[in-house]
């Protein structure tokens, strides 16, 4: 396994202790959402399924595989909807280390839930136009090619015998200029109702 190096932040410990006190109660769910903002900014109380948010803002794929077990494997679920890689190629990994991080994440929930379905998203572009409310940060750190190439690679591990299913959430999102729209987008990189609407309405297709 190739590894990379994660800094862990305040907000991560504050939400991995919210995790561990949520799992004194809760030992089994219909969904665990897994991954960075785009999952925790994610209301996920309106899919009549018994969902829980794991998603923890500026998270990376090391940080989801080193905190695997409290975070997805202590709550037993059914689905698990898994959403990272973009801060990984804002950070600066390698393609090859960010997919060998999710092919990990995948073998280690296989191994502890044999009879999990595991729901991996491509991740979205961010929006690359000028506007008052696009932070340039966003998409100065995220160069379409490595996002293009990562969705390319993540594609490949769609695997029904296994019972993992890829969520092309690029190919909704993405407009003709393979960018977020300003309508889809808080800051850049953040998702809008809207946009949430359009993911969720997606999602419920195949779940």
């Amino acid at each position: 396994m190739n590894k990379v190096i994660f800094q862990t932040y305040q907000h991560f410990y504050d939400r991995m202790n919210q995790f561990m006190e949520e799992n004194k109660t809760n030992d089994s769910c219909d969904i665990c959402f897994l991954g960075d903002s785009i999952v925790e900014m994610m209301d996920v109380s309106d899919f009549n399924l018994k969902c829980i948010n794991r998603g923890i803002v500026s998270d990376k794929s090391q940080g989801v595989l080193m905190t695997l077990t409290d975070r997805v494997i202590a709550i037993h679920p059914k689905i698990v909807y898994l959403f990272i890689g973009s801060n990984d190629i804002c950070d600066g990994y390698t393609l090859e280390q960010i997919i060998n991080n999710i092919h990990d994440i995948v073998y280690m929930l296989k191994e502890n839930l044999p009879n999990v379905r595991i729901i991996i998203a491509t991740i979205t572009p961010p929006c690359y136009y000028e506007a008052k409310h696009v932070e340039n940060i966003y998409p100065a750190c995220r160069d379409i090619l490595k996002v293009k190439g990562l969705n390319e690679l993540i594609r490949k591990m769609d695997n029904p015998k296994d019972n993992i299913q890829v969520f092309d959430l690029y190919k909704i999102l993405a407009d003709k200029n393979d960018s977020l729209s300003l309508d889809d987008t808080l800051d850049g990189i953040h998702l809008t109702q809207k946009a949430y609407d359009k993911l969720k309405e997606n999602l419920k297709k195949i779940l």
